[in-house]
């Protein structure tokens, strides 16, 4: 299952964006986002549109004996964000297959400028077991009408 990254347009091929400003503890000596942090940003957008898609996290996943992993997760990096910069995250649905699906996102500050463009390959498991699972039908509805929106 490869998870690959292409250039992700901005703008309208994202159906979701979510603003945050860059604190300054997510910055490094250089002034500007640690590495890792892009990956917390994506984690935020997940969580962010998920929540708009209607699935609760507890409702949804954990209180139905399932949850999810990430498998996978990829990020490539164009233009540094720095403290107080205003950025957008911006998600959408990738590739879903049996049991795991992709989020794509591109992180975009305030002023249009492209910063990054990342991916997350989602497993979906039984929480009992932690085996790998298929989606449940609910979800893969949720996640199948946001990828064709």
């Amino acid at each position: 299952m490869a998870c690959q990254i292409v250039n992700l347009p901005s703008g309208v091929d994202f159906p979701f964006a979510h603003r945050q400003r860059v604190r300054f503890g997510e910055t490094d000596l250089q002034a500007v986002v640690y590495y890792a942090n892009y990956l917390m940003f994506a984690e935020v957008g997940r969580i962010a549109y998920l929540r708009a898609l209607g699935v609760e996290y507890e409702r949804d996943l954990l209180a139905r004996g399932v949850d999810f992993t990430i498998g996978e997760a990829r990020v490539r990096y164009h233009a540094p964000l720095r403290f107080d910069d205003e950025y957008d995250i911006k998600v959408r649905v990738g590739d879903i297959r049996h049991s795991s699906w992709t989020f794509e996102y591109a992180i975009d500050r305030a002023d249009g400028k492209h910063c990054a463009e990342a991916s997350t390959i989602q497993v979906m498991l039984d929480r009992k077991t932690g085996r790998a699972i298929r989606i449940p039908e609910a979800l893969r509805d949720v996640l199948e009408r946001a990828k064709a929106a």
